[in-house]
Protein backbone atom coordinates (compact mmCIF):
# COMPACT_ATOMS: atom_id res chain seq x y z
CA UNK A 1 0.00 0.00 0.00
CA UNK A 2 2.99 2.30 0.70
CA UNK A 3 4.65 2.02 -2.20
CA UNK A 4 1.37 2.35 -4.13
CA UNK A 5 1.04 5.92 -2.50
CA UNK A 6 4.72 6.61 -3.37
CA UNK A 7 4.23 6.10 -6.74
CA UNK A 8 0.88 8.31 -7.24
CA UNK A 9 3.29 10.82 -5.54
CA UNK A 10 5.89 10.76 -7.69
CA UNK A 11 3.22 10.81 -10.69
CA UNK A 12 1.98 13.99 -9.10
CA UNK A 13 5.29 15.41 -8.91
CA UNK A 14 6.20 14.62 -12.75
CA UNK A 15 2.98 16.11 -13.74
CA UNK A 16 2.99 19.11 -12.06
CA UNK A 17 6.00 19.83 -14.52
CA UNK A 18 4.14 19.84 -17.49
CA UNK A 19 2.73 23.65 -18.69
CA UNK A 20 -0.88 22.90 -16.85
CA UNK A 21 0.92 23.07 -13.29
CA UNK A 22 4.35 24.38 -13.69
CA UNK A 23 4.22 27.15 -15.86
CA UNK A 24 3.10 30.71 -15.03
CA UNK A 25 2.15 33.67 -16.70
CA UNK A 26 4.87 36.82 -16.31
CA UNK A 27 3.13 39.47 -19.51
CA UNK A 28 0.27 39.85 -21.16
CA UNK A 29 -1.98 38.99 -22.95
CA UNK A 30 -1.77 41.36 -25.92
CA UNK A 31 -4.36 40.68 -28.11
CA UNK A 32 -3.61 41.79 -31.79
CA UNK A 33 -5.55 41.74 -35.20
CA UNK A 34 -4.95 40.29 -38.75
CA UNK A 35 -7.59 40.05 -41.08
CA UNK A 36 -10.74 39.40 -38.86
CA UNK A 37 -8.55 36.84 -36.98
CA UNK A 38 -7.46 37.91 -33.38
CA UNK A 39 -4.31 36.29 -31.84
CA UNK A 40 -3.71 36.37 -28.42
CA UNK A 41 -0.02 35.72 -27.01
CA UNK A 42 1.19 35.55 -23.24
CA UNK A 43 4.85 35.14 -22.15
CA UNK A 44 5.02 32.27 -19.75
CA UNK A 45 7.55 31.04 -17.38
CA UNK A 46 8.14 27.07 -17.02
CA UNK A 47 10.95 26.92 -14.23
CA UNK A 48 13.69 29.74 -16.22
CA UNK A 49 12.18 29.52 -19.57
CA UNK A 50 10.62 32.27 -21.20
CA UNK A 51 8.04 30.64 -23.47
CA UNK A 52 5.53 32.83 -26.12
CA UNK A 53 2.35 31.11 -26.41
CA UNK A 54 -0.63 32.13 -28.58
CA UNK A 55 -4.09 31.04 -29.43
CA UNK A 56 -5.71 32.68 -32.81
CA UNK A 57 -9.86 33.38 -32.79
CA UNK A 58 -11.44 33.33 -35.76
CA UNK A 59 -13.05 36.56 -34.51
CA UNK A 60 -13.63 38.89 -31.50
CA UNK A 61 -16.89 37.89 -30.17
CA UNK A 62 -17.23 36.29 -26.97
CA UNK A 63 -13.35 36.35 -26.34
CA UNK A 64 -11.93 35.98 -22.07
CA UNK A 65 -8.97 36.73 -21.44
CA UNK A 66 -7.46 36.02 -18.54
CA UNK A 67 -5.26 38.81 -16.22
CA UNK A 68 -2.19 37.64 -14.23
CA UNK A 69 0.31 39.91 -12.91
CA UNK A 70 3.35 38.57 -12.51
CA UNK A 71 4.05 36.73 -9.34
CA UNK A 72 0.75 37.19 -8.11
CA UNK A 73 -1.90 34.44 -9.50
CA UNK A 74 -3.86 35.02 -6.35
CA UNK A 75 -4.74 38.21 -8.12
CA UNK A 76 -5.42 37.21 -11.38
CA UNK A 77 -9.01 38.61 -12.80
CA UNK A 78 -11.33 37.91 -16.08
CA UNK A 79 -12.17 40.69 -18.79
CA UNK A 80 -14.33 40.79 -22.04
CA UNK A 81 -13.30 41.91 -25.04
CA UNK A 82 -15.45 44.75 -25.99
CA UNK A 83 -17.23 45.04 -29.26
CA UNK A 84 -16.59 48.43 -30.28
CA UNK A 85 -14.15 50.92 -29.09
CA UNK A 86 -15.24 54.94 -29.23
CA UNK A 87 -13.53 58.22 -28.15
CA UNK A 88 -13.84 59.22 -24.92
CA UNK A 89 -16.02 61.98 -23.66
CA UNK A 90 -14.37 65.66 -23.00
CA UNK A 91 -16.28 66.35 -20.43
CA UNK A 92 -18.36 64.66 -17.56
CA UNK A 93 -20.69 65.90 -14.84
CA UNK A 94 -19.85 66.14 -11.55
CA UNK A 95 -19.89 62.72 -9.16
CA UNK A 96 -20.77 62.14 -5.89
CA UNK A 97 -17.57 61.23 -4.71
CA UNK A 98 -14.30 61.40 -7.19
CA UNK A 99 -11.09 59.50 -6.77
CA UNK A 100 -8.11 60.83 -8.23
CA UNK A 101 -4.84 59.00 -8.56
CA UNK A 102 -1.90 59.26 -11.25
CA UNK A 103 1.53 58.11 -12.61
CA UNK A 104 0.63 54.69 -11.46
CA UNK A 105 3.44 53.60 -14.01
CA UNK A 106 3.11 49.63 -14.02
CA UNK A 107 2.59 48.96 -9.81
CA UNK A 108 0.18 47.10 -9.79
CA UNK A 109 0.00 45.88 -6.29
CA UNK A 110 -0.66 49.65 -4.43
CA UNK A 111 -3.04 50.58 -7.16
CA UNK A 112 -5.26 47.79 -6.32
CA UNK A 113 -4.75 47.84 -2.74
CA UNK A 114 -5.91 51.77 -2.85
CA UNK A 115 -8.65 50.51 -5.42
CA UNK A 116 -9.94 48.23 -2.71
CA UNK A 117 -9.44 50.92 0.23
CA UNK A 118 -11.34 53.51 -1.64
CA UNK A 119 -14.16 51.03 -2.28
CA UNK A 120 -13.81 51.39 -6.27
CA UNK A 121 -13.11 47.62 -6.64
CA UNK A 122 -13.98 44.33 -4.22
CA UNK A 123 -11.66 41.75 -4.17
CA UNK A 124 -13.23 40.10 -7.44
CA UNK A 125 -12.43 43.48 -8.99
CA UNK A 126 -15.64 44.45 -9.44
CA UNK A 127 -17.18 47.97 -10.02
CA UNK A 128 -18.38 49.08 -6.38
CA UNK A 129 -18.33 52.72 -6.71
CA UNK A 130 -21.88 53.08 -7.76
CA UNK A 131 -22.06 56.61 -9.86
CA UNK A 132 -19.10 57.80 -8.06
CA UNK A 133 -16.10 58.46 -10.42
CA UNK A 134 -12.26 56.99 -10.76
CA UNK A 135 -10.05 59.59 -12.50
CA UNK A 136 -6.70 58.41 -13.83
CA UNK A 137 -4.51 61.98 -15.05
CA UNK A 138 -1.71 59.86 -17.26
CA UNK A 139 1.05 57.89 -16.68
CA UNK A 140 0.43 54.42 -17.14
CA UNK A 141 3.65 52.63 -18.37
CA UNK A 142 7.18 52.65 -17.73
CA UNK A 143 9.76 52.09 -14.86
CA UNK A 144 6.83 49.43 -13.25
CA UNK A 145 6.45 45.18 -14.14
CA UNK A 146 2.95 45.06 -14.81
CA UNK A 147 2.15 48.12 -17.11
CA UNK A 148 -0.35 45.31 -19.20
CA UNK A 149 -2.54 43.89 -15.73
CA UNK A 150 -3.11 47.77 -14.93
CA UNK A 151 -4.13 48.21 -18.64
CA UNK A 152 -6.38 45.51 -18.74
CA UNK A 153 -7.90 46.40 -15.30
CA UNK A 154 -8.31 50.05 -16.59
CA UNK A 155 -10.14 48.80 -19.86
CA UNK A 156 -12.08 46.19 -17.57
CA UNK A 157 -13.53 49.10 -15.29
CA UNK A 158 -14.63 51.40 -17.82
CA UNK A 159 -17.60 49.36 -19.18
CA UNK A 160 -18.84 48.25 -15.66
CA UNK A 161 -18.76 51.81 -14.13
CA UNK A 162 -20.53 52.86 -17.11
CA UNK A 163 -23.17 50.36 -16.78
CA UNK A 164 -23.37 51.69 -13.04
CA UNK A 165 -23.86 55.07 -13.96
CA UNK A 166 -20.29 55.84 -12.60
CA UNK A 167 -16.98 57.00 -14.79
CA UNK A 168 -13.76 55.22 -14.99
CA UNK A 169 -11.77 58.22 -16.69
CA UNK A 170 -8.19 57.80 -18.42
CA UNK A 171 -5.76 60.93 -19.21
CA UNK A 172 -2.41 60.28 -21.66
CA UNK A 173 0.19 61.15 -19.67
CA UNK A 174 4.18 61.85 -21.10
CA UNK A 175 4.75 58.43 -20.54
CA UNK A 176 1.87 57.25 -22.22
CA UNK A 177 2.11 59.57 -25.43
CA UNK A 178 6.11 58.43 -25.50
CA UNK A 179 5.41 54.99 -25.44
CA UNK A 180 2.55 55.24 -28.03
CA UNK A 181 5.20 57.46 -30.64
CA UNK A 182 8.20 54.80 -29.78
CA UNK A 183 9.82 56.84 -27.23
CA UNK A 184 10.94 54.07 -24.89
CA UNK A 185 13.95 55.49 -22.86
CA UNK A 186 12.05 54.29 -19.57
CA UNK A 187 10.45 51.23 -20.46
CA UNK A 188 11.83 48.12 -18.27
CA UNK A 189 13.59 45.59 -19.72
CA UNK A 190 11.19 43.17 -19.78
CA UNK A 191 9.09 44.20 -22.35
CA UNK A 192 12.28 44.57 -24.67
CA UNK A 193 12.69 40.33 -24.35
CA UNK A 194 9.36 39.99 -24.30
CA UNK A 195 8.77 41.88 -27.69
CA UNK A 196 11.90 39.77 -29.25
CA UNK A 197 10.43 36.34 -27.99
CA UNK A 198 7.30 37.25 -29.77
CA UNK A 199 9.47 38.46 -32.86
CA UNK A 200 8.11 41.85 -32.81
CA UNK A 201 9.11 45.25 -32.19
CA UNK A 202 8.12 46.56 -28.80
CA UNK A 203 6.71 49.42 -30.65
CA UNK A 204 3.99 46.82 -31.97
CA UNK A 205 2.90 45.77 -28.23
CA UNK A 206 0.40 48.39 -27.99
CA UNK A 207 0.55 49.51 -31.78
CA UNK A 208 -2.68 50.17 -33.97
CA UNK A 209 -3.57 46.61 -34.38
CA UNK A 210 -4.07 45.84 -31.14
CA UNK A 211 -6.55 46.03 -28.64
CA UNK A 212 -4.77 47.69 -25.47
CA UNK A 213 -3.46 50.65 -28.23
CA UNK A 214 -6.85 51.09 -29.96
CA UNK A 215 -8.26 51.51 -26.78
CA UNK A 216 -5.37 53.75 -25.87
CA UNK A 217 -6.16 55.85 -28.86
CA UNK A 218 -9.48 56.62 -27.52
CA UNK A 219 -7.97 58.84 -24.53
CA UNK A 220 -7.90 62.37 -23.93
CA UNK A 221 -5.52 64.57 -22.75
CA UNK A 222 -7.30 67.35 -21.33
CA UNK A 223 -11.03 67.14 -20.00
CA UNK A 224 -13.42 68.30 -17.24
CA UNK A 225 -15.56 66.84 -14.38
CA UNK A 226 -17.77 68.68 -12.59
CA UNK A 227 -15.71 71.84 -11.61
CA UNK A 228 -12.03 70.05 -11.98
CA UNK A 229 -10.02 70.88 -15.17
CA UNK A 230 -7.72 67.60 -15.31
CA UNK A 231 -4.33 67.15 -17.15
CA UNK A 232 -1.61 65.35 -16.85
CA UNK A 233 1.12 68.06 -16.35
CA UNK A 234 -0.55 71.54 -16.88
CA UNK A 235 -1.67 74.20 -19.04
CA UNK A 236 0.63 76.77 -20.29
CA UNK A 237 0.46 80.37 -21.51
CA UNK A 238 1.11 78.90 -24.96
CA UNK A 239 -1.82 76.63 -25.34
CA UNK A 240 -4.35 78.98 -23.24
CA UNK A 241 -3.46 81.73 -25.56
CA UNK A 242 -4.80 79.58 -28.42
CA UNK A 243 -8.27 79.69 -26.71
CA UNK A 244 -9.57 76.42 -27.88
CA UNK A 245 -12.39 74.48 -26.58
CA UNK A 246 -11.46 71.21 -25.13
CA UNK A 247 -12.81 69.14 -27.57
CA UNK A 248 -10.70 70.82 -30.14
CA UNK A 249 -7.27 70.35 -27.92
CA UNK A 250 -8.20 66.65 -28.01
CA UNK A 251 -8.84 66.35 -31.21
CA UNK A 252 -5.76 67.91 -32.15
CA UNK A 253 -3.76 65.64 -29.67
CA UNK A 254 -5.02 62.69 -30.35
CA UNK A 255 -4.55 62.68 -34.23
CA UNK A 256 -0.66 63.03 -33.20
CA UNK A 257 -0.33 61.45 -29.82
CA UNK A 258 1.29 57.84 -31.36
CA UNK A 259 4.07 59.55 -34.15
CA UNK A 260 7.42 60.91 -33.92
CA UNK A 261 7.87 64.55 -32.76
CA UNK A 262 9.61 66.05 -36.10
CA UNK A 263 6.43 64.11 -37.96
CA UNK A 264 4.39 66.65 -36.14
CA UNK A 265 3.15 70.14 -38.03
CA UNK A 266 4.81 73.34 -36.98
CA UNK A 267 1.00 74.68 -36.13
CA UNK A 268 0.69 71.79 -33.61
CA UNK A 269 4.13 71.45 -31.82
CA UNK A 270 3.10 73.23 -29.08
CA UNK A 271 0.54 69.91 -28.10
CA UNK A 272 3.85 68.07 -27.73
CA UNK A 273 6.89 70.19 -26.87
CA UNK A 274 7.58 70.92 -23.19
CA UNK A 275 4.81 73.35 -23.04
CA UNK A 276 2.50 70.14 -23.92
CA UNK A 277 -0.62 69.34 -21.57
CA UNK A 278 1.42 66.67 -20.70
CA UNK A 279 4.89 68.19 -20.26
CA UNK A 280 4.18 71.64 -18.51
CA UNK A 281 5.68 71.66 -15.13
CA UNK A 282 4.68 75.72 -14.71
CA UNK A 283 2.66 75.59 -11.45
CA UNK A 284 5.70 74.20 -9.86
CA UNK A 285 9.26 74.95 -11.65
CA UNK A 286 10.53 78.04 -13.28
CA UNK A 287 9.64 79.86 -14.91
CA UNK A 288 6.56 79.67 -12.46
CA UNK A 289 3.02 80.48 -13.93
CA UNK A 290 1.84 83.40 -12.76
CA UNK A 291 -1.37 83.62 -10.56
CA UNK A 292 -3.22 85.24 -13.57
CA UNK A 293 -2.61 82.33 -16.18
CA UNK A 294 -4.56 80.15 -13.80
CA UNK A 295 -7.32 82.45 -12.74
CA UNK A 296 -7.50 82.85 -16.97
CA UNK A 297 -7.36 79.20 -17.24
CA UNK A 298 -10.10 78.67 -14.57
CA UNK A 299 -12.10 81.24 -16.36
CA UNK A 300 -12.10 80.21 -19.91
CA UNK A 301 -13.13 76.76 -19.03
CA UNK A 302 -15.38 77.58 -16.53
CA UNK A 303 -13.38 75.16 -14.05
CA UNK A 304 -13.26 76.02 -9.93
CA UNK A 305 -9.88 73.45 -9.76
CA UNK A 306 -6.87 72.09 -12.15
CA UNK A 307 -5.65 68.83 -10.93
CA UNK A 308 -2.31 67.94 -12.41
CA UNK A 309 0.40 64.89 -11.79
CA UNK A 310 3.50 64.38 -13.60
CA UNK A 311 5.72 66.51 -11.12
CA UNK A 312 6.36 64.88 -7.69
CA UNK A 313 6.92 67.86 -4.86
CA UNK A 314 8.31 66.01 -1.24
CA UNK A 315 4.82 67.21 0.41
CA UNK A 316 1.91 65.77 -2.43
CA UNK A 317 -0.77 65.40 -2.30
CA UNK A 318 -1.02 69.11 -2.10
CA UNK A 319 -2.68 72.40 -2.96
CA UNK A 320 -1.47 75.18 -4.54
CA UNK A 321 -2.15 79.08 -6.12
CA UNK A 322 -4.23 79.36 -3.09
CA UNK A 323 -5.83 76.33 -3.39
CA UNK A 324 -6.75 77.03 -7.48
CA UNK A 325 -3.67 73.86 -8.03
CA UNK A 326 -4.19 70.17 -6.74
CA UNK A 327 -0.89 68.21 -7.62
CA UNK A 328 -1.04 64.46 -6.67
CA UNK A 329 1.89 62.89 -8.07
CA UNK A 330 3.72 60.94 -5.55
CA UNK A 331 6.01 58.09 -5.98
CA UNK A 332 4.42 55.06 -6.45
CA UNK A 333 7.88 52.95 -6.53
CA UNK A 334 9.56 54.22 -3.47
CA UNK A 335 5.97 52.81 -1.34
CA UNK A 336 4.39 55.98 -1.49
CA UNK A 337 0.89 55.70 -2.48
CA UNK A 338 -1.98 58.13 -1.79
CA UNK A 339 -4.68 59.43 -4.14
CA UNK A 340 -6.96 63.16 -3.44
CA UNK A 341 -10.73 62.53 -2.59
CA UNK A 342 -13.27 65.06 -4.14
CA UNK A 343 -16.46 64.93 -1.87
CA UNK A 344 -19.23 67.26 -1.56
CA UNK A 345 -17.19 69.85 -2.86
CA UNK A 346 -13.99 69.26 -0.17
CA UNK A 347 -10.85 67.73 -0.75
CA UNK A 348 -9.42 65.08 0.89
CA UNK A 349 -5.94 62.75 0.90
CA UNK A 350 -6.67 59.25 1.47
CA UNK A 351 -3.95 56.46 2.01
CA UNK A 352 -3.94 52.73 1.14
CA UNK A 353 -5.47 51.34 4.40
CA UNK A 354 -8.61 53.91 3.51
CA UNK A 355 -7.86 56.72 5.88
CA UNK A 356 -9.40 59.97 4.83
CA UNK A 357 -7.35 63.40 5.65
CA UNK A 358 -8.02 66.88 4.70
CA UNK A 359 -5.91 67.85 2.06
CA UNK A 360 -2.55 69.76 3.05
CA UNK A 361 -1.93 73.64 1.79
CA UNK A 362 1.31 74.57 0.32
CA UNK A 363 3.18 76.92 2.89
CA UNK A 364 2.84 80.45 1.93
CA UNK A 365 3.06 81.93 -1.58
CA UNK A 366 3.15 78.27 -3.33
CA UNK A 367 6.98 78.33 -3.42
CA UNK A 368 8.05 75.15 -4.22
CA UNK A 369 12.56 75.04 -4.76
CA UNK A 370 14.29 72.61 -7.14
CA UNK A 371 15.14 71.03 -3.97
CA UNK A 372 11.20 70.07 -3.04
CA UNK A 373 10.92 68.85 -6.70
CA UNK A 374 11.53 64.95 -6.10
Amino acid sequence: MKRKYFYIAALLLLFCKLPACGQQVVDGPYVSYRNEKVKVTTIEKDDDLLLPKMQVYPNRQNISLKITPEGHPEWAFSVKLRDTLINDPVSYAASPKTLFMSDIEGEFGPFRKMLLAAGVIDTAYSWTYGKNSLVIPGDLFDRGRDVVPELWLLYKLEDEARVAGGHSIIILGNHDVMNLSGDHRYTDGKYFKNAWLFGREIDDLFGKDTELGRWLRSKNTLIKTGDVLVMHGGLSPELLARKQSIAIVDAECRAYCDVETDSIPDSLQVFFGRNALFWYRGYFLRPKATMSLVDSTLQFYCSKYILVGHTIVKWNIASYYGGKIIGIDVDEHTGHTEAALYEKGKWYVLDVDGRKSSLKYKPKNDRVKEEDIL
